[in-house]
């Protein structure tokens, strides 16, 4: 059976992609700052771009399913909390590497240039962002749908 496009959901890994497509179009336009910015900026931009594909990477790795413990929910919760606080993070790190371009330290051929790069930088970012925090709503329904048949049968067993 088909569905409507617009009725379709995003797959459930949908977010690595888009963390790991964040952590390219990082490297991309980091790529482009002049060396002297490598301690000042560079590193902590690339950084928290790995930060947020590898958190992503373990909040995956842990599956939300009817048997998952209480320990397990919080530890792919807390991954999927340190990539999205990660991406928070980024996405002012951006704000602030504009604001520097913007301000003449050129590095960029043109504004036009800068403003594209910038632009998709920062669309990839929300859009990353997004798509964590979805997931992070999903799960705790999920879980607490989980819960919730797991203390009815409980119930029904005594």
């Amino acid at each position: 059976m088909s569905v409507y496009k617009s009725r379709r959901k995003d797959a459930a890994a949908e977010f690595i992609a888009d963390a790991r497509e964040l952590r390219k179009v990082t490297m991309r336009v980091v790529k482009r700052f002049p060396k002297s910015y490598r301690w000042i900026i560079t590193n902590n931009l690339l950084e928290l771009a790995t930060e947020i594909y590898t958190d992503c990477l373990r909040a995956n790795s842990i599956f939300v399913h009817k048997d998952m413990t209480q320990h397990d929910f919080d530890l792919r919760h807390r991954y999927l909390m340190m990539a999205a606080s990660a991406a928070e993070a980024l996405l002012g790190e951006i704000t602030f590497s504009y604001e520097l371009v913007d301000d003449g330290n050129n590095y960029f051929k043109c504004r036009a240039d800068y403003d594209d790069a910038f632009r998709r930088w920062t669309e990839q970012g929300n859009i990353t962002l997004k798509r964590i925090r979805a997931l992070m709503d999903s799960d705790k329904q999920r879980y607490a749908s989980y819960l919730k048949k797991r203390k009815e049968e409980a119930a029904m067993k005594k």
